[in-house]
C-alpha cells in the first residue's frame, strides 16, 4: 500500500452555501464569482509515493508550477543514449487511490487516454518501436490517484461561466483529479527517469464535464507533454513523424470536433479510448 502526503481542504455543499446566500437579485453572477474566491481553490493533492518508482525519497520537487505538482529526477548520461522506446500500456497501481464508484469503463477511459496521449507526445521526441527490440528503452506509466467530476457541479458551473467574463470557473465541489508516476527503464533494466504528477481541478479556467473521469481523463495530455519533455535536454526541436505514424491506432491526433464540441457546451467531451468505440 502506497502513502499520500498532505491533502487539500475539501469544500462541502454547506460551505459553498454560506459563502453564496444571501446576495442581490441584479448582482448574482459578480456575487457568485466573488463567493468563488472566497472558498479554498486548493485542488491539487501532492504527487503519491506508491513504491513504482526506484529511490522516490530522492526527488526534486519541482518550483513554480501553478496548477500541476511534481516530483522527479533523471540520469542525463542514461537518457542521452536513449534513441528509441517501447510504450507500455498504462494500468492503475494496485492499492491506488481510486474510489470504488468509478466504474470500470471510466476507468479504462482513462488508461486509454493516457497511453494515446503519451503516443503522441514521446513519438516526437523518440522512435517508437514494438517490444520485441531489446536495445530499446521502456516508458510505463501507472495511475496512482483518481478524483471523480461531479456532472451536476460541472452542468451548473457551465451556466455560471456564461454569465461572467474571463472564461471557465468551476464551483468548489465535485472537481475531479489525476495522479500518475512514470519511469522510463533503460534496455537494462536500469531507471534513468522518474517522475510523480498530480493536478486537481481548479476554481477557475478548468472547464468542467459531464464525465465521472473528465478532469482526469483532461489532465492525461498536461502529464504527458510535462514527461516527454523531461525526457530530453531543454530546448530539444520536436521529430518530424514518420510517413507511417507509430500512434495511428490511436485515431487522429487532433479531434476538431470534439474540441468544438466542448467550446459550445462549455464541458470537456472525452474521446473514446479506442477510435471505432461509440459514445455512450
Amino acid at each position: 500500500m502506497g502513502r499520500t502526503r498532505g491533502a487539500c481542504p475539501r469544500s462541502s455543499d454547506s460551505d459553498l452555501a454560506r459563502n453564496m446566500t444571501p446576495f442581490p437579485r441584479a448582482g448574482a453572477p459578480l456575487t457568485l464569482f466573488l463567493a468563488l474566491l472566497t472558498l479554498t481553490a486548493c485542488a491539487t493533492k501532492p504527487p503519491t509515493q506508491t513504491g513504482f518508482l526506484a529511490n522516490q525519497a530522492g526527488m526534486e520537487k519541482v518550483s513554480g508550477t501553478v496548477r500541476a505538482q511534481i516530483e522527479r529526477q533523471r540520469d542525463p548520461d542514461a537518457l542521452r543514449g536513449v534513441q528509441k522506446l517501447v510504450l507500455l500500456p498504462a494500468k492503475l497501481q494496485e492499492g491506488g487511490d481510486i474510489p470504488d464508484t468509478i466504474t470500470p469503463e471510466s476507468r479504462a477511459l482513462v488508461l486509454g487516454e493516457l497511453d494515446r496521449q503519451l503516443c503522441f507526445r514521446l513519438s516526437r521526441r523518440f522512435d517508437l518501436v514494438t517490444s520485441e527490440d531489446p536495445s530499446a528503452a521502456r516508458v510505463q506509466a501507472v495511475i496512482t490517484r483518481l478524483q471523480e467530476t461531479n456532472a451536476a457541479a460541472s452542468a451548473a458551473s457551465a451556466a455560471v461561466s456564461r454569465l461572467l467574463p474571463g472564461g471557465s470557473v468551476r464551483l468548489p465541489v465535485g472537481r475531479g483529479g489525476l495522479s500518475i508516476e512514470a519511469r522510463l527503464d533503460t534496455s537494462d533494466g536500469r531507471q534513468a527517469a522518474a517522475m510523480a504528477w498530480s493536478r486537481g481541478a481548479g476554481v477557475v479556467m478548468d472547464q468542467g464535464s459531464l464525465s465521472e473521469v473528465g478532469d482526469a481523463h483532461r489532465f492525461t495530455s498536461n502529464f504527458a507533454e510535462d514527461f516527454a519533455e523531461f525526457l530530453v535536454e531543454p530546448g530539444t526541436p520536436k521529430r518530424a513523424l514518420p510517413p507511417k505514424d507509430p500512434c495511428e491506432k490511436f485515431g487522429e491526433r487532433l479531434d476538431l470536433g470534439r474540441m468544438a464540441a466542448g467550446r459550445v457546451i462549455g464541458l470537456h467531451v472525452p474521446r473514446p479510448s479506442k477510435p471505432n468505440e461509440q459514445d455512450n
